[in-house]
């Protein structure tokens, strides 16, 4: 679930005095800022991301969230020491100032400084239940109910209940709400008291952070800010760069990895050690996407199926590497060939995609872009099998297209390590 604006921005500000106070206890322990330092800092921040140290999207302060904390600093303290960073004394001064700093800025701000935001539905249709839910499993928002806004007198009941209720975000499920210019008025005066007003469509896309396709129209797309993906020259250059950069250097780092994996391939069952398999890139050009072979050789011998949770067909081997996203480690290749990025909806095969683009709207704008490695819906909603699972995955695989840049990109990536990690993969 997205998090609340007001708590974003303590997050951004937590970041940002984790990197004040790493400067300051260099300052201590007199050392000087140098290539080293900085990227201690960004390996120790990367960290904190993965591991959820910079979230403020719990309504308390939790004990896990301290012995996480604790976890992470002891973890880097003893690696600076064997890798000869910092003195134990200079590590314990860096990494317990840090410590200390993280637990009670977290405390602060859980405790005293956010608060649960109130919300207010007003109307009715078919997204509503969706977002009570989300709503109600979240711990940033209180709901507090659906005003009918076809009842008489609905101004005075809507005065009364804001009187009464007080909500901070008020949402217009309805078309028509806002053709009434004494309406307009009352809700901009509560605006300007601080009530955040949004119209569904747009609650949607910033609650769920995915698009609400069916309820989209050409004239949407056409009005809405966003997709800069599709003329941003310097971020596209920018990326490519990266997606070079990041294929060699892990390529490097994991080329024992994956001949380790070609060899238990090969071993554990018939057939050869890579899959090849033809897949819809960028514009709609095919292109051949490889993998480490994860399933016997004869799987679609009775044609395209679509891949199962548990599927049968997967070897023992073949579950580890998909659990553990080693397969997808020959793709590197397709992403310094340029058939693909780091980021990106999933490539997708040809024989499914004529079947949803019959199914599911816009499904073909997702073609507008580079296919990835990984990307938004990937690390957003469990492995699909289903056409209703490909319209939720395009619902997010929109939303990464329309807010596409590279912080976005970073962020996806380090899910992804975190997924990986937490044991997530498919």
């Amino acid at each position: 679930m997205s998090i609340s604006g007001v708590r974003k921005n303590f997050a951004y500000l937590f970041f940002i005095l984790n990197i004040v106070v790493y400067f300051f206890c260099l300052m201590l322990i007199g050392d000087s800022l140098g290539g080293r330092n900085i990227a201690i800092f960004i390996f120790s921040a990367c960290l904190y991301y993965i591991f959820n140290i910079y979230d403020m999207s719990s309504s308390r302060y939790r004990n896990s969230d301290m012995l996480m904390a604790v976890f992470l600093n002891a973890f880097l303290f003893v690696l600076s020491l064997f890798a000869k960073l910092f003195t134990f004394n200079q590590g314990i001064i860096v990494f317990g100032l840090i410590l200390f700093f993280q637990m009670l800025f977290k405390y602060l701000v859980l405790s005293v400084f956010v608060d649960k935001l109130k919300v207010l539905f007003i109307g009715v249709n078919d997204y509503q239940e969706e977002l009570i839910k989300t709503l109600k499993k979240g711990e940033q928002y209180r709901f507090l109910g659906v005003l009918d806004n076809k009842q008489e007198n609905f101004i005075e009941a809507l005065k009364s209940e804001y009187g009464r209720l007080k909500p901070d975000i008020i949402v217009d499920f309805t078309d028509t709400l806002l053709n009434d210019t004494k309406l307009v008025e009352i809700l901009l005066n509560y605006k300007l008291e601080g009530l955040q007003f949004y119209n569904y469509l747009n609650f949607y896309e910033n609650l769920e952070m995915k698009l609400p396709i069916s309820d989209l129209d050409q004239k949407w797309f056409l009005e809405n800010d966003g997709f800069e993906i599709y003329y941003n020259n310097f971020n596209m250059r920018v990326k490519r760069l990266l997606d070079i950069l990041m294929a060699v250097v892990i390529g490097t780092i994991c080329l024992p990895l994956m001949l380790i994996a070609a060899v238990i391939v090969k071993l554990g069952s018939k057939g050869p050690v890579l899959f090849v398999q033809e897949r819809i890139g960028e514009l709609n050009r095919p292109f051949d996407m490889y993998k480490f072979r994860s399933m016997a050789q004869d799987a679609e011998k009775d044609g395209p199926q679509w891949a199962q949770k548990n599927d049968a067909r997967i070897t023992r081997f073949g579950k580890f590497m998909r659990l553990t996203r080693i397969d997808e480690l020959p793709q590197l290749w397709n992403v310094i060939r340029g058939d693909m990025s780091f980021v990106g909806p999933r490539p997708e095969r040809e024989f499914f995609i004529k079947q949803l683009e019959k199914e599911i709207p816009y499904y073909n704008l997702r073609h507008t872009v580079k296919p990835g490695l990984t990307g938004w819906a990937q690390i957003m909603y469990q492995y699909g099998s289903t056409i209703d699972d490909s319209y939720i995955k395009l619902q997010y695989d929109l939303y990464y297209i329309k807010h596409h840049n590279i912080i976005f990109d970073f962020m996806i990536i380090l899910n992804t390590i975190t997924t990986v990690i937490l044991g997530k993969g498919r």
